[in-house]
């Protein structure tokens, strides 16, 4: 079909035939690495991009730890990636990747009669609240576990070529102590934090000033590597507001990030924008599970056959 019989910027032709427009743009070959971060979403392009013989990092398989003293989410069981749902979590870990923020470990906090003891076997265990679901049977071994977590992520950050971030959610939780930003809400996964932190709905001047200064960290230690920033589809599973039904906060939440994602992209050379969440939405495909919430492989496998038909 030529340019003549269809026109992408006429809602009538996109209605007709949903075929999303964005310029051809040269950041992925072969041998291309891929540094992922971000919502659960990135999980299954980073599983696609493997599968098609990528180099994708961070390397979280490779952290070093001890079953029986210490968790780290569900790896490498289950999964080989933790996620970061929130602008200001992956903030985090690029500060704390450039040694900027040293901290951590006056976050960690206690744990008692909850699954994360039961799993270690131990009446009290610690908890690293800025990353999912990482505990140990000491505040030594969590903060062993943790400068090895990091160690993968800048190692990741150092080596990769093009930078995919996807962007999940807006409501965050503040811990009221140290005032940084938990990855999941207290006392949900294997449990700990009852208390320890406060829900703050987070705006776009926030999201994009965040956004931004991860942008300016990767410019400033490598100017010329590519950005490609996604809003991930994979709805809320709760809202922790009670202003609003979970639809509503998800779709405040996904307009938020959407609107940061695109400002950023005009702001910054070198950054571009991957319509995930217009493709899950507007191509009246089957994309999600049965949880109405999670994509199913199949879309996976759509996305990234279309990231790299346009990057390339």
């Amino acid at each position: 079909m030529n340019a003549t019989q269809y026109d992408p910027f006429q809602w009538k032709d996109f209605l007709l035939h949903k075929r999303f427009f964005m310029p051809r743009e040269s950041l992925v070959s072969p041998k291309t690495k891929i540094f992922t971060i971000g919502s659960c979403f990135a999980q299954e392009l980073r599983l696609v991009m493997i599968k098609r013989g990528y180099s994708v990092y961070p390397d979280y398989s490779s952290v070093s730890f001890d079953k029986n003293t210490q968790i780290f989410d569900k790896i490498p069981d289950e999964r080989d990636f933790i996620a970061h749902y929130d602008t200001f979590s992956i903030l985090q870990e690029f500060e704390a990747s450039f040694e900027i923020w040293k901290g951590r470990e006056s976050g960690f906090w206690k744990v008692t009669n909850r699954y994360a003891n039961e799993l270690l076997q131990q009446n009290l265990v610690f908890q690293d609240p800025y990353r999912k679901m990482c505990y140990a049977t000491s505040k030594n071994l969590l903060a062993k576990m943790s400068d090895n977590i990091t160690q993968r992520i800048r190692e990741g950050i150092e080596q990769a070529d093009l930078y995919v971030i996807t962007l999940g959610l807006t409501e965050v939780w503040k811990h009221r102590s140290t005032k940084k930003y938990l990855c999941r809400p207290p006392d949900t996964g294997y449990g700990g934090g009852t208390g320890c932190a406060d829900l703050h709905l987070s705006t776009f001047a926030e999201n994009h000033v965040n956004l931004t200064q991860v942008i300016e960290l990767i410019r400033t230690h490598y100017p010329h590597k590519k950005i490609v920033i996604s809003v991930s589809p994979v709805s809320l599973d709760r809202t922790w507001r009670r202003d609003v039904d979970v639809y509503t906060a998800n779709l405040e939440s996904k307009s938020i990030l959407r609107s940061v994602a695109g400002q950023v992209c005009r702001e910054h050379s070198g950054v571009f924008y991957f319509p995930s969440y217009e493709m899950a939405t507007v191509l009246g495909l089957d994309t999600f599970e049965k949880d109405g919430r999670h994509v199913k492989p199949e879309f996976a496998e759509l996305v990234v056959t279309n990231f790299l038909s346009i990057f390339s």
